[in-house]
């Protein structure tokens, strides 16, 4: 990645990757259960299983975050022909959307513990906050666009070195 056009495809790439952690952000926040709590006059107590839904917060973002890696990763590798560029970009892309849907998600949810039970009367009921208990989810996007473009770039750089193949031994025959 030497040349301004490869930097310039790589930094498109980046910014219009990162740009997609605002859907993926949205998504999740519209997708996950969150944590019913009760404030009762000893204290903030879950109601259910609040473990179930820090793994539905960590499992849902996951997922939101591996189609919008194998999404992103699908049209650059079609659409950007400087490789190192593109791969690149979704690597650090990725990153960045993840970080910026994690931190969107959050922002859009319900407000910490403390802050709801603290306007919460006792015996209401309110929602947890969402957040991520398993930070290492925030890696879901750029390994999932990594394997993708890989896959994806593999596969068309052997149509076309097959292609070229068929074409020089039709050159060679005439």
């Amino acid at each position: 990645m030497t040349g301004p056009a490869h930097q310039r495809a790589a930094a498109l790439v980046t910014v219009l990757s990162s740009a997609v952690g605002v859907l993926v952000g949205l998504a999740w926040w519209l997708l996950t259960p969150l944590a019913r709590l009760e404030n009762r006059a000893d204290g903030v107590f879950a109601v259910g299983l609040r473990e179930e839904a820090a793994v539905a917060a960590d499992g849902w973002f996951a997922a939101c975050a591996v189609v919008a890696g194998a999404v992103t990763a699908a049209l650059v590798a079609f659409l950007v022909h400087q490789r190192l560029a593109g791969l690149a970009g979704v690597a650090i892309g990725g990153v960045l959307g993840s970080v910026l849907a994690w931190r969107l998600g959050s922002l859009l949810g319900p407000p910490s513990i403390e802050a709801s039970a603290v306007s919460a009367r006792v015996g209401a009921r309110f929602d947890g906050p969402l957040d991520l208990s398993a930070l290492g989810v925030l890696l879901a996007w750029p390994m999932a666009a990594t394997v993708v473009y890989f896959a994806i770039v593999a596969g068309l750089d052997a149509r076309h070195a097959q292609d070229a193949h068929e074409a020089q031994g039709t050159q060679q025959q005439v």
